[in-house]
């Protein structure tokens, strides 16, 4: 399917509308923000957008994941089982990418056509408070592993000076990258993969001889109680794809709109999912060995000097790797949510934000608390939301009028009622409902989770409820439409 220049009657252009972005050749600063990216622009191939998963990918967070699996109480099989299943959420992440070729537009922008103009800054803002947390959670990770630096350098106690730097470095480096925009994403990201796959490898090949292969909990648990572990384990792994769920065609959108389906599914499926499950089984086959409570200083003991620096490096640099991606469509939310800012403003003006996040965990909260607290939350709203866009988006083939999702008053198509779509609404509505009475974790438990000794369903439960409602609500509007 290929998708034309504009698919239905322009609007009268002297409305309310977002406006439109310059564009920029060869490198510089990008000047896309959340605007239509015309079809003479789009350089990307299927290949780089693969590269880019996996760079996007390559950072820690998905090893300390695995390791958490072994944490929680799971034996190495069912830790194994646990990883792998809860990244086949991935799956739809490559699917919704298939939006951003064929509407060339991001996910905050064409997910109007499903919650309504107005309605659709409830997403925004979500999405960029969810965005918030995950600079955090990856740049406390980055942090810990500049810290470790600091001390194999000699700098053994570092303090609050040691903390700054480190978080200026981390941070610091994330923001350039994600500032200049798409084609530095796209470029520096093969080069993030291929050092952490490498690195990750030869931590996997000096440790794999001495791997518990029969490790089990001292106090293992059977049957179903063995079977909620693991769906509480899989919420948690499966937070990373849905967070990937709320931006995937952001990425993408780059791609010419011809581009079949398959290689733009088989390539995000390939990269995504690939590096994180490898990262994931190398954290629950080292969690067996080691205590990851700290996952850079438990590694330390397995390997020798150098190849623990090497790792240290690996765990700082796949955290500016991954931010710099999430600084990005955090500056593209903010659009969204209505802030009158180019892109490239809007990402430095969260960067700030993400700063002091930082420097007040690191200072004041507790890491692990936080962690878990805001993972607890991702699976309740993320897809939910996605769930809606997406089967919005089938019903449409992706053919959206991109003067008409620009427009910002009544006149749009995609206004709605008041500016809001209820069916949206009320679809996402019920997916929510659905994830605060299935989720399980320390924050939240649910009602339903409760009375099935603990099982969280979050993490997929309510993308099934929501697309469903959203279908049967609204498939006759759309495709009159």
């Amino acid at each position: 399917m290929t998708m034309p220049a504009s698919t239905s009657t322009n609007i009268n252009t002297t409305h309310s509308s977002d406006p439109p972005a310059p564009t920029t050749s060869g490198g510089g600063v990008e000047q896309h923000g959340y605007d239509f990216i015309p079809e003479s622009e789009r350089y990307m191939t299927p290949r780089q957008l693969g590269l880019f998963w996996m760079g996007i990918n390559s950072y820690q967070f998905f090893f300390v994941l695995g390791s958490l699996a072994v944490g929680m109480g799971l034996s190495l099989v069912q830790a194994v089982i646990t990883v792998v299943v809860g990244n086949a959420l991935f799956v739809l992440v490559a699917y919704s990418s298939i939006a951003g070729p064929r509407a060339g537009l991001p996910a905050l922008t064409l997910s109007r056509a499903a919650f309504g103009v107005l309605g659709n800054r409830v997403n925004a803002l979500c999405t960029w408070a969810m965005s918030l947390g995950f600079k955090t959670v990856n740049g406390l990770l980055g942090v810990f592993a500049v810290l470790a630096l600091f001390e194999q350098l000699g700098w053994h106690h570092p303090g609050a000076v040691g903390k700054i730097l480190a978080t200026t470095i981390v941070l610091g480096s994330a923001i350039v990258i994600a500032v200049t925009g798409h084609r530095m994403l796209i470029r520096v990201q093969p080069y993030f993969a291929a050092a952490v796959a490498v690195i990750f490898a030869l931590l996997l090949a000096f440790t794999i001889g001495d791997v518990d292969w029969n490790a089990r909990p001292e106090h293992a648990v059977g049957g179903w109680d063995a079977v909620t572990l693991m769906l509480t384990a899989a919420a948690l792994v499966a937070s990373g794809s849905l967070s990937y769920l709320v931006v995937s065609p952001d990425y993408a959108r780059y791609l010419p709109s011809a581009t079949p389906v398959r290689k733009v599914f088989r390539n995000v499926l390939a990269g995504g999912a690939g590096m994180a499950v490898f990262l994931g089984l190398v954290g629950v086959l080292i969690a067996t060995q080691t205590d990851l409570s700290d996952p850079v200083g438990g590694v330390k003991p397995l390997v020798p000097v150098w190849l623990y620096v090497l790792y240290i490096v690996a765990c700082f640099t796949g955290s500016i790797s991954n931010n710099a991606s999430v600084f990005y469509s955090s500056g593209l939310a903010l659009q969204g949510l209505g802030v009158p800012l180019r892109r490239w403003v809007a990402t430095a003006l969260d960067a700030v934000l993400a700063l002091a996040a930082v420097l007040f965990i690191l200072f004041v909260y507790d890491f692990e608390k936080a962690l878990n607290d805001f993972l607890s939350l991702v699976n309740v709203w993320a897809g939910p939301f996605a769930a809606v866009w997406i089967v919005d988006g089938v019903l449409r083939r992706w053919r959206y009028d991109h003067t008409a999702i620009h427009t910002t008053d009544p006149s749009s198509r995609y206004w709605g009622t008041g500016g809001v779509n209820v069916r949206g609404i009320v679809a996402m509505v019920c997916g929510m409902v659905t994830g605060l009475s299935t989720i399980h974790s320390p924050l939240i438990d649910g009602w339903v989770s409760a009375r099935m000794n603990g099982a969280d369903l979050s993490w997929f439960l309510p993308i099934v409820v929501s697309g469903t409602v959203y279908f049967l609500l609204a498939r006759g509007r759309v495709r009159a439409a």
